[in-house]
């Protein structure tokens, strides 16, 4: 229960404390509860997209479930896909790129990445809310567990930082255990073809988390949330392309 409420803590807005002298061990093995924390953040969604559902167009309910997804996390991963954006379109040098993408200011790529990503987000939404809401469950799950495998397979831009802390103080069965939930997930949620789906927007997100590791040196927090957010996207983007193919069928 402790190691939920640390990645809940971690991945979610919601205002638990921290408390000197945790546990790191814990708080490094929370990432095996990343995807049921996903689910939780999946759930807010899909109620948000029956609630509304009887007063307003799908257009407007895409919308306000895009801009929940965005509180929900408080931008947290929007922030990283910013910076990731200033840092690749602004730097020539791996050295420039990431103290770019330390600067908390935003600039010119910043803000055309998250202009074009919330565009794509909320018409996908729009989409999906057509064909299976449930998806909205499966994919904050996706995005949490796909962060954890770019943690687990890919090495750290910098010496310091969140992935050589989960590296150092996570033990080799959390993925295991983190995996095996994401499927059962993914199976219980949207079935055969949620894990196929799922499958095809890992295999592309951790494609490019790799370009990303050699452009880099590695990966950092900010790419981390970036994975997170592309995940997302992907799961809604290959749903709809798969229903889109299934009704041709």
């Amino acid at each position: 229960m402790k190691r939920l409420i640390y990645a809940i803590r971690f991945l979610t807005v919601i205002p638990i404390p921290y408390k000197e002298g945790e546990d790191m061990k814990a708080v490094a093995g929370a990432t095996v509860f990343y995807p049921l924390t996903g689910l939780l953040i999946g759930a807010v969604l899909y109620t948000a997209a029956l609630i509304p559902v009887s007063f307003f167009s799908h257009m407007v309910t895409s919308v306000i479930i895009t801009a929940l997804w965005v509180v929900i996390t408080g931008g947290l991963h929007l922030d990283g896909l910013s910076d990731l954006a200033d840092g690749l379109g602004g730097g020539r040098t791996r050295e420039r790129k990431l103290e770019i993408m330390k600067d908390s200011r935003i600039g010119a790529f910043g803000v055309l990445s998250l202009v074009v990503f919330l565009m794509l987000k909320a018409v996908f939404v729009f989409e999906i809310l057509s064909i299976n809401p449930m998806i909205l469950l499966l994919a904050p799950a996706a995005g949490r567990f796909a962060t954890m495998l770019a943690i687990l397979f890919f090495p750290s831009a910098r010496e310091t930082g969140m992935g050589v802390f989960f590296k150092q103080n996570s033990r080799k069965r959390e993925p295991m255990a983190a995996g095996l939930s994401f499927i059962l997930i993914a199976f219980l949620t949207c079935g055969v073809t949620g894990l196929i789906v799922s499958a095809a927007a890992l295999l592309v997100i951790m494609i490019y988390a790799a370009v990303v590791s050699r452009i880099l040196g590695g990966l950092t927090g900010d790419v981390y949330g970036s994975v997170i957010e592309l995940t997302e996207l992907a799961v809604l983007v290959f749903f709809t392309a798969a229903s889109a193919i299934a009704g041709l069928m």
